[in-house]
């Protein structure tokens, strides 16, 4: 095995164990959310404010951090991220008000924004095009497994332990890998031949927002997540309320999202990478509209056993989207942006996080999850449209060449 392959699995599986510990961190508050409302005294209204805080420091730093992981490199940029989610993680758990739950989820945010387009720019400089979405896959299992144990943990360990137990474990063991990252990968050092022509190549940040493409990508995930946020963060009260399950039933149920999830972003990521970007294109646009109906259907009066396969289907689908969209996204600029561009289209998508579970869970309040439900999957079956948009242009690769180009226009070959 070369110098290499080496660093590409190190980097790969610590960026997972990172994911793995965000989304651990995302999904307790969601399977906890009866337990916190319960002591605190809130309403649906008030529990939606709580889920969505988060995001927004989350949508403030995902832009600015992929732009500074451009110019600096994606090593500090994440260990900074990880520990600053990781601290306000575990100070989650000590949290004596709504106000102070709310301040913590928002600095949990923050970080969180820091450390994904970092790690998601470590990930993609250490792979080639023709592997980055199998790669990609594997670090993004860390977010399915996260929210499997996330889900899990506070609808299980949490009834029985204290919810504010499981962020004590969560903070610390991200604090764990964002050490462990320090120590053990390390920065290669780059000839200077390499380091000249990295730096010819360089595209000016501006070029960005004139490459429809990206543009594009960023408008579809804004319209999907403003949907799948929905899923991830009111599935467990979802099945509560209408399919009258028990909190830990819930719970276990909503947390095969993640399992499946795993196994599909893997095996989906495989099947991208043996072809071109119109197959990944028409593969993210696939699996979309399969998840859209796919929710639809879980309105309909269904025994256990069938929500629990709607569940799983749900997730071998539709949690392979995001490691596809990374891959597309990172395809579709010159590697100088990489960074920048993962930052915007991520930053899009999860701004629709700080609006949607609100939404969600005040029109819950007023009616019931059920219509909300079923806007949330016609919403995620219209995101696909817009991948029609989404081309595989070239883009200027010197600075001269980019400010040559006349009104936003893209250099054509």
């Amino acid at each position: 095995m070369n110098t290499d392959t080496r660093k590409m699995i190190l980097v790969t599986v610590l960026c997972g164990l990172g994911y793995m510990m965000y989304s651990v961190d995302r999904m307790t508050v969601s399977s906890a959310i009866g337990l916190i409302a319960a002591e605190f005294g809130l309403g649906k209204g008030e529990s939606g404010i709580l889920l969505s805080s988060f995001f927004f420091g989350f949508i403030l730093f995902l832009f600015i951090a992929g732009i500074i992981a451009d110019k600096l490199s994606g090593k500090p940029v994440l260990i900074l991220g990880l520990m600053m989610f990781s601290l306000a993680t575990l100070f989650t758990g000590v949290a004596g008000s709504l106000s102070s739950l709310i301040f913590y989820r928002v600095m949990t945010g923050i970080g969180e924004g820091i450390f994904w387009p970092a790690a998601s720019l470590e990930v993609a400089n250490v792979t080639s095009d023709k592997q980055r979405t199998t790669v990609m896959s594997l670090y993004w299992m860390g977010y399915p497994i996260g929210g499997f144990l996330g889900t899990w943990m506070g609808a299980v360990l949490g009834p029985v332990f204290g919810w504010r137990v499981v962020f004590y474990v969560a903070g610390a063991m991200g604090m764990l890998v964002a050490l462990l990252y320090a120590v053990l990968v390390k920065n290669d050092r780059k000839p200077a031949d390499l380091v000249a022509r990295q730096a010819a190549e360089k595209v000016p940040l501006r070029t960005l927002f004139r490459h429809a493409p990206v543009m594009m990508m960023a408008c579809y995930y804004f319209v999907l997540l403003a949907g799948w946020w929905i899923v991830l963060l009111w599935a467990p009260s979802y099945l509560m309320q209408v399919k009258n399950l028990t909190i830990g039933t819930a719970g276990t149920i909503a947390s095969l999202l993640g399992l499946t999830g795993a196994l599909g972003g893997f095996l989906l990521g495989r099947y991208c990478d043996k072809g071109d970007f119109l197959r990944r294109r028409n593969i993210l646009m696939t699996i979309t509209i399969a998840s859209g109906f796919l929710m639809a259907a879980m309105v309909v009066n269904l025994s256990v056993p069938l929500v629990i396969v709607l569940v799983m289907l749900l997730g071998f689908l539709g949690y392979p989207i995001t490691p596809i969209v990374l891959s597309i996204t990172a395809e579709l600029v010159p590697p100088s942006l990489r960074g920048s561009a993962i930052g915007f289209v991520m930053n899009m998508g999860m701004a629709a996080g700080g609006i949607s579970p609100i939404v969600a869970g005040y029109f819950a309040q007023t009616y019931t999850l059920q219509p909300v439900w079923l806007v949330a999957a016609a919403v995620i079956l219209c995101s696909s449209f817009v991948l029609l948009g989404v081309r595989k242009l070239p883009v200027s690769a010197t600075k001269n060449a980019a400010d040559a180009v006349p009104h936003g226009r893209l250099v054509k070959h």
